[in-house]
Formats: structure tokens, C-alpha cells, sequence
């Protein structure tokens, strides 16, 4: 008797759906990675770092060469979409995802973990307002990688709360402004970032040309060591198919887009004087897909970072200036959505006054998408 009433609610919910008027919908993947990572000067000890490449973990030090093996499954994740049909062939999207990247958790023994944001947006009528992937960004041109990221010191990788408009090909967009370095990751002007996005299809090519305008910002001690300038920059992306393989891109170059770039790998700004002068920043990365079969694919990654700051600028810890990355790896499909991976990857990290660091790091993933 007590599976009558559920029962008369698992039927009752699609008649109340199809009332509403609204479709549900929910995905995600289940991914474990193990990896073996070996570093030159010690180990890496940021959480994060030890997971995938982030370059800013990467530090010269006294330490000797290190070797660490990491097993996660952190890095699954759910989302839920809703799309409400409210006439005139228009409709309203709502769309959350998390991911288990937050705080929390240990090795000992729950090895358990906070859920955490990553997407959460409204749609309608090309309008777009909550928190999903900068306009700054293509997520197309993204290379397949066992690695969380990838060539994350060459990429643009940022999901932050914004309000966008989109017209055809064109996206326009106010997003959250924050200024990294200085001594200071917390200040915000009055004035959002601004980004643009343009679609260009052209054969067997799908690019995206991007620019961003942005005002930085240094809050002092005192109202009068307030300080702030413009920086700027523009970005080139995407995929070009060559039969059934794919030659993905991206090369960004800008001042003061350091936060957008490599994981915030280089300060947006430096304090000079009384001055706020912005970083220079140039990142791209190229990678190959070649499909061996409908089962096996395999992708070459090559990605570089260069980065100049101001020759009277100080730094309470050296920045980085320069980061390369090389990886390949090879990619098995047995069924439709489930994927065994590896690869391996070597990064080098050089930081101001010519210190450098490496890791190499041997992939293993498994994933499956639903």
C-alpha cells in the first residue's frame, strides 16, 4: 500500500510539468582521476595544484625533487536546467551547476567535499543574467584533456556573475570586475568589465574574436592612495575540422588581463610609485585531435604564457613571467558518453629574476556523462 501514493506522484508529475508549461532536465558526469606527479623543487602543496596544472602553484624552493601520487573524484558535478515555454516562441532558462571542488574533506578518512557553484544563470529573450562562463572566454576551442583544464597558463578561464545581451552572432557583456596584485586581490571599482564576442563561421572553421575593456583598481590605506587605470585586451579562438580530426586555438594578448589568463597566473597591476601600472600579458595554445578510429582518439597540446610588468614595480613574492606546457594523451570511447583516458604532461614555470620550476605529471581518468 505504500507504494500507491508514489506511484500516483511519479504519474502525476509529467501532467504537472506538461501544465506548467516547463521541460526539466538534468546531466552531468561521474570522472576519477589518479595522478603521478613529479616535481623539481618539492611538492606542490595547494590543493588544487595537485589535481591539475595551475602555474601558480609551480614555485622554485630548496626542497628536492619530489614524486606524489593523487587519486580524486572531485571534479564530478551535476546540473539542472529548466525551460518554461511563455508564448510568442519564447521561453525562460534557468540552468545551476555544481561541482565538488569546494572546502572541506581530507585523505584520511571521508575523502568527502563541498559542493560548489559554478554555474547559475537566467535566460530570456537574449538576455543572460547570473553567473556562467566570461564572454572573453570560448569554451569551443577548449582541447580535450584528461587534465582538469589543460593548457591552463594559455587559455582564458573564468566563470564570473554577469549580465549579457546576445544579437545574432554578436554578445556583449558587463561582468564582474576585480583587480589581482598590488598587494591586494579584493578591489573593486565602480565600473564593470566590459566584453564583447563576435561568432565568425567561415568552411570548416568556427572562430570567435573577443575583446575586453576593463577599469583596475587599487584601494590604499588613505582616500588619496587611491589609484586606478585601464587595461585591455582581445582574443582570437576556435576549431578548425580537418576530416574527422579537429586543430583547436587560442592566442590572447592584452595589459591588465592577467586575471582572465592562466588561472591568474600574472597580477592584472603593479603599484609604481603612486601609480597603478598595468601587466603585459601574450598566451596561446594549439592542439591537435586525431581520431585513430570511432573508439581511439589521441591530442597533442602545446600552450605558452609571457608576461612583463614594470622594471620599478615591487612584488612581495616573485610573479610569474613565463610558463610553457606540452602534453599528449590518449582517449578510448568503448560506449557512447563513457571515456578512459591518459596522459602525459611536462610544464615548466620561470618567475621574476629568471627562478624556475617543473612538474611532470602521468593521467589517469575515467568518465562517464549522463
Amino acid at each position: 500500500m505504500r507504494k500507491t501514493p508514489l506511484i500516483l506522484m511519479a504519474a502525476a508529475l509529467p501532467m504537472a510539468v506538461n501544465a506548467a508549461n516547463t521541460e526539466f532536465s538534468f546531466g552531468g558526469f561521474i570522472k576519477m582521476d589518479a595522478m603521478l606527479s613529479s616535481y623539481s623543487d618539492g611538492n606542490v602543496t595547494d590543493g588544487l595544484g595537485r589535481e591539475f596544472y595551475v602555474p601558480s602553484t609551480i614555485q622554485p624552493g630548496t626542497e628536492p625533487d619530489t614524486t606524489e601520487l593523487d587519486m580524486t573524484a572531485r571534479t564530478s558535478r551535476f546540473n539542472f536546467k529548466t525551460v518554461t515555454d511563455v508564448g510568442n516562441d519564447k521561453s525562460v532558462t534557468t540552468f545551476i551547476e555544481l561541482d565538488f571542488e569546494g572546502a572541506g574533506g581530507n585523505e584520511v578518512v571521508s575523502n568527502s567535499y563541498g559542493p560548489r557553484l559554478r554555474h547559475a544563470f537566467i535566460k530570456y529573450d537574449g538576455l543572460l543574467v547570473g553567473q556562467t562562463w566570461s564572454n572573453f572566454m570560448n569554451v569551443g576551442a577548449l582541447p580535450e584533456s584528461a587534465d582538469f583544464i589543460g593548457p591552463s597558463e594559455s587559455t582564458v578561464f573564468i566563470r564570473q556573475s554577469q549580465v549579457r545581451y546576445t544579437m545574432g552572432d554578436l554578445a556583449i557583456a558587463l561582468e564582474n570586475p576585480q583587480t589581482t596584485g598590488a598587494g591586494d586581490s579584493g578591489d573593486n571599482g565602480m565600473i564593470p568589465d566590459i566584453t564583447a564576442s563576435y561568432k565568425i563561421k567561415a568552411g570548416n572553421a568556427d572562430l570567435v574574436a573577443a575583446a575586453l575593456v576593463r577599469q583596475l583598481t587599487y584601494d590604499g590605506a588613505l582616500e588619496d592612495d587611491d589609484t586606478t587605470t585601464i587595461g585591455y585586451g582581445v582574443n582570437l579562438s576556435g576549431k578548425v575540422m580537418i576530416g574527422k580530426d579537429d586543430l583547436k586555438f587560442s592566442a590572447t594578448a592584452g595589459s591588465g588581463v592577467g586575471r582572465y589568463v592562466g588561472l591568474g597566473a600574472v597580477a592584472d597591476a603593479s603599484l609604481v610609485g603612486d601609480d597603478l601600472e598595468a601587466s603585459e600579458t601574450t598566451a596561446a595554445f594549439i592542439s591537435y585531435r586525431h581520431h585513430w578510429n570511432s573508439e581511439w582518439r589521441s591530442s597533442l597540446i602545446y600552450g605558452m604564457l609571457s608576461a612583463d610588468y614594470d622594471d620599478d614595480a615591487t612584488f612581495t613574492s616573485a610573479p610569474v613571467t613565463d610558463a610553457s606546457s606540452v602534453r599528449v594523451n590518449v582517449m578510448r570511447s568503448p560506449v557512447a558518453k563513457l571515456t578512459y583516458g591518459a596522459e602525459f604532461s611536462t610544464a615548466t614555470v620561470e618567475r621574476e629574476g629568471g627562478d624556475e620550476a617543473s612538474m611532470n605529471r602521468i593521467y589517469f581518468t575515467t568518465k562517464y556523462a549522463f
